[in-house]
């Protein structure tokens, strides 16, 4: 499906046309109307809506366009994947290099924890700690 769309502009022919395309695919392919996971930049499928309420969300707030693969609209989960792709560790990559390649990530974006369990367990602790003596609303 062309997916193109997403980056024209919201007043353009093309986005429209997108928009009624991308809603009838996820109708067909979802089999309901009721409760689609709304694509826009706010609600990033993270909440559900019915057809007219997210076309609206769409046109006023935009298309996620990090979204690329539709699998929560109906797109196969195999036609967003690489066939090649080696998911298990080896020496070369990370065992979270796969997700890193995804969301373009580096080794310094994981925080530079090291192997010590409780590392991240005295950050949260640390955390929690009143900002001054004395403050209990903010931590």
């Amino acid at each position: 499906m062309d997916k193109s769309w997403m980056h024209s502009d919201r007043r353009s022919k093309a986005y429209e046309l997108g928009v009624e395309a991308f809603l009838n695919f996820s109708v067909e392919n979802l089999l309901t109307t009721t409760h689609i996971r709304c694509p826009c930049v706010k609600c990033v499928n993270l909440k559900l809506f019915g057809v007219g309420i997210i076309r609206d969300h769409l046109y006023f707030n935009g298309v996620n366009q990090s979204y690329k693969n539709w699998t929560f609209h109906g797109e196969p989960w195999e036609a967003t994947t690489n066939a090649s792709r080696n998911v298990e560790e080896d020496d070369d990559h990370s065992r979270y290099s796969f997700v890193s390649e995804e969301i373009e990530m580096d080794d310094n974006d994981f925080g530079g924890f090291g192997s010590d369990p409780y590392e991240f367990a005295n950050v949260i602790r640390d955390g929690d700690q009143p900002v001054y003596p004395g403050c209990r609303k903010y931590t």
